[in-house]
């Protein structure tokens, strides 16, 4: 299987400014693309194309033949049971993906969607488990990275002032860490407290050990960069 096969990366429905159009542009690198429905726009705005375009289409717009043209079209109906990042996710693990980049899982409108996708990486842990797999998957944006971790032990990186939260999703989480400004908590965490959110690095590189669910998230200082 050659790499770009084993990395994924999908652009959902999502209003992508300019400002960052390189840094995704860099992201694909490598990568099986996948447009998920509206997600189609950033690819025609920098006149490419995708390898994959899936979704019911209600948000997508009118596309030619020839630009459909070799693009793998998979469409699914309106009326459904799982959203099209959903099926997308899905799509990626069931073909052997080691990594999913998901950008655009943000939105500045609707909270539900953005919570919804935030809670699709519990799929992947789920799929992994099953599967006796080990696929990665993040949401990914020029300002922050998020990905789940579950009892595990990881090597996050950041710049100085950078920013790393740790949400606890599950009952009596437990984390060890140094390198940030405020030392390790030495007990278990609590599902909707926010002991752990916005620890400034001090070094380049943390390792993290997570005892249960946790939601890690980057947060990048632009002013900075």
């Amino acid at each position: 299987m050659k790499k770009r096969d084993m990395n994924y990366i999908l652009f959902l429905h999502h209003r992508y400014q300019a400002r960052d159009n390189a840094f995704h542009l860099d992201l694909l690198r490598g990568k099986t693309t996948v447009a998920v429905d509206g997600g189609i726009r950033f690819f025609r705005k920098n006149k490419i194309k995708p390898d994959i375009l899936i979704g019911d289409f209600d948000s997508a717009p009118r596309l030619s033949e020839k630009y459909l043209e070799s693009i793998e079209v998979i469409t699914h109906p309106t009326r459904k049971d799982k959203t099209d990042c959903h099926l997308a996710l899905e799509l990626a693990l069931a073909r052997g993906a080691r990594e999913i980049i998901i950008c655009g899982a943000a939105s500045e409108t609707e909270l539900d969607h953005t919570l919804g996708n935030v809670m699709l990486l519990e799929l992947v842990h789920r799929y992994n488990k099953k599967h006796d797999r080990s696929a990665i998957a993040r949401l990914v944006s020029p300002n922050w990275t998020a990905q789940l971790v579950v009892n595990d032990t990881i090597t996050v990186t950041g710049r100085p002032d950078d920013y790393l939260s740790l949400i606890p999703l599950s009952a009596g989480c437990r984390v060890d860490y140094s390198g940030l400004d405020y030392p390790a908590p030495s007990g278990r965490l609590t599902v909707g407290e926010s002991l752990t959110l916005r620890n400034r690095f001090v070094s380049r590189a943390v390792r993290v050990i997570i005892q249960g669910h946790l939601l890690v998230i980057v947060s990048r200082n632009r002013k900075i960069a």
